[in-house]
């Protein structure tokens, strides 16, 4: 027995729900490192006493509720021990990487120890990708990270990076979230992304911001708490109510075209201007960002006012183009800022729609 100091045996972790074949670790799903760099797994999988371990606090674990303990220990109760995924646990420290769920469900039920395999950790930031990637399984005895973890699990990461960029972000909320759907990751990435702006212990990895709708708004929000002594525009036109505003993103220019047309519809109903506010795709090779921004009214407005023009039969005049709303003299069209070197104390810039306005 353990406690006189002899071989420990199956007999010694077996309770009323352990039982003899669950100490079979060909029973259980092979363990895996999940693909994350920096990741090794050290000898074969065999039963461990939790005593033997501790718990490590997972930083992608923020939502850990004690009704998920009770309700895994009644599942255990009524359906029995399913071998499924086994609990990992770092051989430096002998702290257990996931199974927190198990861990407190064990304690409620008298089950002493649980199949584990040991791994080793290139560094912090191995540790923290592996802990989320692998609490992404379809088995019984587990409890999906919620997009919350996700996002706390991503975000411990950067820290550890030091550095972000989209691209970064999006490997980032893969790693850790597998399971979660396209628009969840997009959604999440651009909230992550968005927080990280506003973060001076981060740096971009590259001069340029890369924005859309979604994470234009945190800057607006910034700008009106912390600029709006220098940068009046967020008060006297996005947030006036007798103001016609759209945020658009040139990237994805022609998948805003139908909010472009309803927005554009109220202008032209009040005969009130439409103030657009835009960021445009980072520049690439020897393209400028006022190149960019150029472009955005010479080729995609331009582009969108001619498919309007020619259904009402109108020819491609600037008299007929002074029609649209966005090209009213009266408009005050902005860009935000994305160069971090040269519009870093800039926080919108005031960009000039061909000869209109």
């Amino acid at each position: 027995m353990k406690e006189f100091g002899t071989a420990v045996s199956n007999a010694d972790f077996l309770s009323n729900d352990w039982l003899l074949e669950h100490c079979d670790p060909t029973k259980w799903d092979a363990p895996s490192t999940h693909d994350i760099d920096g990741v090794e797994l050290v000898g074969d999988p065999g039963m461990k006493f939790w005593s033997d371990t501790k718990a490590w606090s997972n930083p992608g674990r923020v939502n850990f509720k004690i009704v998920d303990q009770q309700h895994l220990a009644d599942t255990i109760a009524t359906q029995g021990i399913i071998p499924s995924r086994v609990v990992y646990f770092d051989v430096d420290t002998d702290e257990t990487i996931n199974g927190m769920h198990r861990r407190a469900a064990s304690i409620i039920l008298g089950i002493p120890a649980w199949m584990h395999q040991g791994v080793r950790f290139e560094n912090e930031l191995a540790r923290v990708r592996f802990a989320n990637a692998s609490n992404w399984t379809k088995n019984l005895y587990s409890k999906d990270p919620s997009i919350d973890d996700v996002k706390a699990g991503v975000c411990h990461a950067l820290t550890l990076v030091g550095a972000y960029d989209k691209k970064g972000i999006t490997h980032e909320v893969r790693t850790h979230g597998p399971g979660l759907t396209n628009k969840q990751a997009s959604t999440l990435v651009n909230k992550i992304y968005s927080l990280c702006m506003f973060d001076t212990t981060l740096e971009l990895e590259g001069r340029y911001r890369e924005l859309n709708n979604e994470t234009i708004m945190p800057l607006i929000n910034r700008i009106r708490e912390d600029h709006s002594d220098i940068e009046p525009w967020v008060r006297d036109y996005y947030d006036n109510p007798d103001a016609i505003v759209i945020i658009v993103n040139g990237k994805n220019f022609e998948s805003r075209v139908g909010a472009i047309l309803s927005r554009s519809s109220q202008a032209m109903l009040a005969d009130k201007p439409l103030h657009v506010i835009f960021s445009v795709p980072i520049p690439e090779a020897k393209e400028s960002l006022a190149c960019k921004r150029n472009k955005f009214f010479t080729l995609n407005f331009d582009n969108l006012e001619n498919r309007l023009l020619d259904m009402q039969g109108k020819s491609h005049t600037d008299k007929n183009r002074r029609e649209f709303p966005w090209n009213h003299p009266d408009c005050e069209h902005r860009t935000v800022a994305q160069d971090t070197i040269n519009e870093e104390d800039i926080p919108l810039i005031k960009v000039v729609n061909r000869n209109f306005n």
